[in-house]
């Protein structure tokens, strides 16, 4: 089982083979490395359990995330070393990704998966996002390993792709591409660069813990206050959510400062001084939306583990999933 590595995709063609060409450079390194290098702490632990040696660290797949333009053949590359005048982003990519993957067998290609979002609009990033990390990795099976590449795209996917790793927990390498001005037309892994994952100034990683949003205090405030159709006391509130076997260890007081002042701050709430009353303002009901959002997006696992939907046969109706080989 090798690595599928979930990326955005804009117009620079080295966002993309730029990370691809350092986990082989890595790879190609990691044999003579010491035990403990920063190249074998990269690796550790990829691949699964019964292909570690032979697998580890391996792309198997890219799965991209962009524009109709750039999946169409519509939209250009910008300019990059050794290329003025680029064509369509899709084919300068494959070019140069096809020098790049050195490490193919014979008999195994690679594939990119080509995923259509609206580059502007975090909800449809997001929903795809997570409906093709959950069909790559089902709950309660093996799967795909997931790496997520949060180099390249718009903002829209790089933050729907950060979220869906801290709300999902399904990538389990997370990193980024140096993008100072001297690196932006690159689209190989610069020559002064001495592979050292975190230390050389280029690759950092960086971890992320699954976060259940269903279980925080904070959302809990909002949720019980959104169910009140008047305001309530702080006292009131306060019991109403002990009852609910919240807050059981904390102060009025405690509660008070902790909680209630901190959401007042953020503007998610309004507080009446003269009656002692909180109520949600219209940001704290706008906040709920979204969040009930991404919620829906999250009960995939609870569905996909119930057998409710299988994800791999949907797949092959979504209109805006392809995949094509590489090599």
């Amino acid at each position: 089982m090798g690595t599928y590595h979930f990326m955005g995709l804009g117009r620079a063609v080295g966002a993309v083979t730029c990370a691809v060409d350092y986990i082989e450079k890595a790879l190609d390194v990691m044999p003579c490395s010491d035990p403990n290098s920063d190249v074998v702490k990269l690796f550790h632990g990829s691949g699964g359990i019964a292909h570690v040696e032979r697998d580890r660290g391996k792309i198997e797949a890219l799965v991209l995330f962009t524009s109709k333009e750039v999946i169409e053949y519509l939209l250009p590359a910008f300019a990059y070393s050794g290329n003025d005048h680029p064509g369509a982003m899709r084919k300068e990519l494959l070019q140069v990704l096809k020098k790049v993957w050195r490490r193919a067998d014979p008999d195994e290609g690679r594939k990119i998966f080509w995923c259509e979002v609206d580059i502007d609009d975090f909800h449809d990033c997001f929903d795809k996002i997570v409906k093709v990390a959950y069909r790559f990795h089902p709950p309660g099976k093996q799967g795909k390993e997931i790496w997520c590449n949060l180099t390249g795209g718009s903002n829209s996917i790089g933050f729907a792709l950060l979220t869906m790793t801290r709300l999902t927990g399904l990538s389990v390498k997370n990193y980024l591409i140096a993008q100072r001005k001297e690196y932006q037309k690159e689209v190989l892994v610069p020559s002064s660069i001495q592979i050292q994952p975190n230390k050389d100034g280029y690759f950092h990683t960086f971890p992320f813990l699954k976060t259940f949003i269903d279980t925080a205090r904070f959302y809990e405030i909002l949720i019980e206050l959104s169910s009140n159709t008047g305001t309530m006391t702080m006292d009131a509130l306060f019991n109403r959510l002990r009852q609910r076997g919240l807050f059981l260890n904390h102060s009025l007081d405690q509660f008070r400062r902790n909680y209630l002042l901190k959401l007042f701050g953020i503007g998610y709430t309004e507080y009446n001084r003269t009656n002692d009353t909180n109520s949600l303002n219209q940001q704290g009901r706008d906040f709920l939306a979204e969040l009930e959002h991404l919620e829906e997006a999250i009960t995939l696992e609870s569905k996909l583990t119930t057998g409710e939907i299988n994800l791999v046969e949907a797949s092959k109706q979504w209109s805006w999933f392809q995949e094509t080989d590489v090599l």
